[in-house]
């Protein structure tokens, strides 16, 4: 069962959890985590989850393919990037999405989301405030933006527990589009100062880990630029070692240097690129999932490894009407006959081009398999 820790006294100005005690763990213990690019929710679909009969919304059959493998990792944790803040249902620039999407979400497996992202404010203080109380109706943990300091006081960093692991999520982003966020609401921007203050609250906190799920870069672009990469070296030095991003909507190359032949060091996901969106053209219309696992002995808690997932958007026609179905490239390459010619022409590209760029680029961060014999995947 995953727990989230609330944050409830201050005492030299630093953050404590509430007292209570920390479960045992056994000699030996393990933890998996799944993290998962951008969750768009452009016009087209919006329109594709109505339903014009009970005039509702479902994205339950986006996400059901993909599923299983999301379910497969102890805590999985996503980058929502569009606000709930209610009717009217817009795309692209300024995103509002049915509750339904993270709901959908949630069913699938999906446990956290990040809400720190260039379109936060896109709805302004009712876009902020309205997806928090409708993450919180769904009980689906966030982290990011705050209705308020006193909420981001007793809320941040989020404080994960779960088989006897105990971890920090920090998240932030490089800004609104220009939008202001109106006060008094709060969305995590990337200041260092401010992550170094984040960064050794959390560790008072008595936590296992830090993470930084970070919101950056330049859209469109296969190499992090200067600044990225300055920051998660920033971001690792100060002793986060599994640092995330999002933004540019494609993928990006994913490191991890090892302290020993089975002890990882750190990892660096530049970008996961796009989970689901109405981006069709090349390299955006999928993204990849980081699967990390971590090992717990003595008190002593490890990177042990990592890998990769390709996952593609097909888009599909039915009833005369366009579905969207995120896809595990390894599971569905091994399906004969399964795609259209033209489907199956943009899914090989996809495929292609992303293994490309990973075998040229990733250091020690392998595609993780789907074995079509057993049925199962291939994980660490």
């Amino acid at each position: 069962m995953l727990r989230i820790v609330v944050i409830v006294s201050l005492i030299l100005f630093v953050a404590r959890a509430e007292a209570q005690p920390i479960p045992l763990t056994p000699t030996d213990s393990t933890l998996t985590l799944l993290f998962i690019g951008d969750v768009m929710g452009h016009g087209p679909q919006i329109n594709s989850a109505y339903d014009t009969v009970t005039d509702t919304y479902s994205y339950d059959t986006v996400f059901s393919r993909i599923r299983p493998f999301i379910e497969l990792s102890d805590i999985a944790i996503a980058n929502l990037e569009v606000t709930l803040a209610g009717k009217p249902y817009t795309g692209y620039p300024t995103f509002s999405s049915p509750v339904a999407l993270a709901a959908a979400l949630k069913t699938a497996g999906v446990d956290i989301l990040a809400t720190a992202n260039n379109h936060s404010a896109d709805r302004s203080k009712n876009g902020i405030t309205r997806t928090i109380e409708e993450l919180n109706k769904l009980n689906i943990p966030h982290t990011g933006t705050f209705a308020n300091q006193a909420e981001r006081d007793t809320t941040y960093p989020l404080i994960i527990e779960k088989n006897g692991f105990r971890l920090a999520l920090l998240n932030c982003t490089y800004g609104t589009n220009g939008i202001e966020v109106p006060k008094p609401t709060l969305v995590n921007t990337i200041d260092t100062a401010q992550i170094r203050r984040d960064y050794y609250r959390a560790r008072l906190l008595n936590v296992d880990e830090v993470i930084a799920f970070v919101h950056w870069g330049v859209e469109y672009q296969e190499e992090p630029n200067a600044e990225q990469i300055a920051i998660a070296a920033y971001l690792h030095k100060l002793g986060i070692r599994i640092v995330i991003g999002s933004h540019p909507h494609v993928i990006q190359r994913m490191e991890a240097t090892y302290d020993s032949d089975t002890t990882v060091g750190n990892i660096t996901v530049y970008s996961l690129g796009n989970f689901v969106s109405n981006q069709r053209t090349r390299n955006r219309n999928g993204g990849a999932l980081a699967y990390i696992k971590l090992t717990k002995h003595e008190k002593k808690t490890q990177i042990k490894a990592g890998g990769y997932l390709l996952a593609w958007v097909q888009t599909p026609m039915r009833n005369g009407r366009k579905v969207y179905q995120v896809l595990p490239v390894s599971e569905y390459e091994q399906l004969e006959g399964y795609f259209s010619p033209a489907d199956q022409a943009l899914f090989d590209e996809f495929a292609k081009d992303s293994r490309d760029l990973y075998g040229r680029r990733n250091r020690n961060f392998p595609e993780l398999i789907f074995l079509k014999r057993t049925g199962k995947w291939l994980l660490p």
